[in-house]
């Protein structure tokens, strides 16, 4: 029986059953098989395309043309299997393994008067089919302009290739693609390290982007995934990337290159986003990022910080432990969150660290575990030194997953004759973990000459001072302080 396009999709790039028996295409005007292929042990064979002739399902490039040695501009082959795939009403262009020189931008788009035509470009795998830009802006994009409520069909994707900017010039992006619906992404991007280079660019221009899915793998760029907004484009887009599943794997060789960014107002929700990945360290200060939200736009009615909202977040990268490290998570504004999502936020992989995040409040609502950085909520923010003289110990903050909360625990040793007074001040902590009002938290202090186990509570004053509260006495041997508690920082 011929093989759907569906069903090969569903196979792999490379058409071939398990247990090594090749799938067998059929022409699209005949439904008949048009060519078998067998695979062996020691032979590895394809199974034969149609042309563009036969308005087929599938279109080869290299059939039209393109050159998979690399040694020609294949643009233009890529333009030409696009055009007959889209007048069937979509399809798949099929690149073989190879690799192909494209010098310009590669546009899939709607022609005029025509509606939406999934095009998906498959490859044989991300390291055997190789596109090599060579020239500058994006090398491939794709989009949908078309009236938004009058779609009929949707999808699309970029499957089983590797898109390469070594060569590229100027600022430059691999795939540059946005305003579509269920598009697949399964791709490697990589060398697209120019000025503002760009692995994957999500950017809507036109509308919006829905149930995005996939998996990117991204190496050697300046950023290396960007969700981004271009508001000017038309006055209907918006920057909403919602029900998106993608997972993104990335390593930095150059620490100076950010991880993911979502900017101009980008956001994702009611969705879930997977990062992996190594970063590198540097001898002199970096400015970049695994994890960067700038932007806040108000464009065509909407108005949206960048951020990643009610989502499933899940972060577990590695850095390399150094002098200077890529921050965490970088905020540009109050108006960029990471909000009511769960999840894992893990920056602390193979015990290295990265730069702290300049969080402040950014995240919040957060369920789940948080490692590596400190500024982040969930964990625990331990002051151990600074103490007056005779007094040691700890005292520990951590954010509730609410955002709202704050838990407080302490255990102090005062020694023998140090003298504490009700209202010194025994430690000054981030202003973060601060209120409007002083806040009184239970504890007890016992032993130094003091009658039984009293009670002693702490105050904690809007600057971010931690105080005692107990009765006042100098010890005639060693005492301790010790309480916890929770309150609230701010009401919601």
């Amino acid at each position: 029986m011929p093989a759907s396009r569906r069903s090969l999709l569903t196979l792999g790039a490379t058409g071939v059953l398990a247990g090594g028996a090749a799938v067998v295409l059929a022409d699209a005007t005949t439904k008949t098989p048009a060519a078998a292929a067998t695979t062996t042990a020691a032979t590895a064979t394809t199974a034969t395309a149609t042309t563009a002739s036969a308005t087929p399902d599938w279109v080869n490039v290299v059939e039209l043309g393109a050159d998979p040695a690399g040694g020609t501009d294949a643009a233009s082959y890529f333009a030409t299997a696009i055009a007959a795939v889209q007048a069937n009403g979509g399809g798949v262009v099929y690149v073989p393994a190879g690799t192909y020189l494209i010098k310009s931008t590669v546009e899939c788009y709607p022609q005029s008067g025509t509606t939406y035509a999934p095009v998906y470009f498959v490859g044989d795998g991300a390291w055997a089919t190789v596109i090599e830009f060579a020239g500058s802006g994006d090398c491939f994009r794709v989009y949908d302009n078309t009236t938004y409520g009058s779609r009929t069909k949707w999808g699309g994707g970029f499957i089983g290739i590797t898109i390469d900017g070594a060569k590229s010039s100027g600022t430059a992006a691999g795939l540059h693609v946005g305003d579509l619906l269920q598009y697949e992404l399964d791709l490697t991007v990589q060398n697209f390290y120019g000025t503002d280079g760009i692995g994957v660019h999500l950017d809507n221009n036109y509308y919006w982007t829905e149930q995005l899915y996939g998996r990117i793998y991204a190496q050697n760029c300046t950023s290396h995934v960007v969700f981004d907004w271009t508001s000017a484009t038309s006055s209907t887009s918006s920057g909403s990337f919602e029900r998106c599943d993608l997972d993104i794997y990335i390593d930095q060789i150059n620490p100076a290159f950010d991880g993911l960014v979502l900017r101009n107002g980008a956001y994702v929700a009611n969705g879930s986003l997977k990062l992996r990945g190594n970063f590198g360290k540097s001898t002199t200060s970096v400015s970049s990022a695994a994890l960067r939200l700038t932007g806040y736009v108000t464009a065509n009615g909407y108005t949206s910080g960048s951020g990643i909202l009610n989502s499933m977040l899940d972060i577990g990268v590695e850095g390399s432990s150094g002098s200077y490290t890529p921050q965490s998570i970088y905020f540009d504004s109050s108006e960029n969150s990471i909000s009511e999502c769960y999840g894992a936020l893990n920056f602390g992989a193979a015990g290295t660290t990265f730069t702290a995040s300049n969080n402040d409040n950014n995240v919040f609502s957060f369920l789940g575990q948080t490692t590596g950085d400190s500024t982040l909520p969930g964990q625990w923010a331990t002051y151990s030194s600074g103490f007056p003289a005779g007094i040691t110990g700890h005292v520990a903050f951590k954010v509730l997953p609410t955002g709202h909360e704050v838990m407080v625990s302490w255990a102090l040793t005062i020694a023998s004759g140090t003298t504490l007074k009700s209202g010194s001040t025994i430690v000054a902590v981030n202003t973060k973990f601060a209120y409007g009002d002083n806040k009184i938290i239970p504890g007890n202090n016992d032993g130094g000459g003091l009658t039984g186990n009293v009670y002693a509570p702490a105050y904690l004053t809007p600057a971010g001072n931690f105080q005692y509260a107990g009765p006042s006495y100098v010890g005639s041997g060693n005492s301790w302080w010790f309480g916890q508690g929770v309150y609230t920082l701010a009401l919601g």
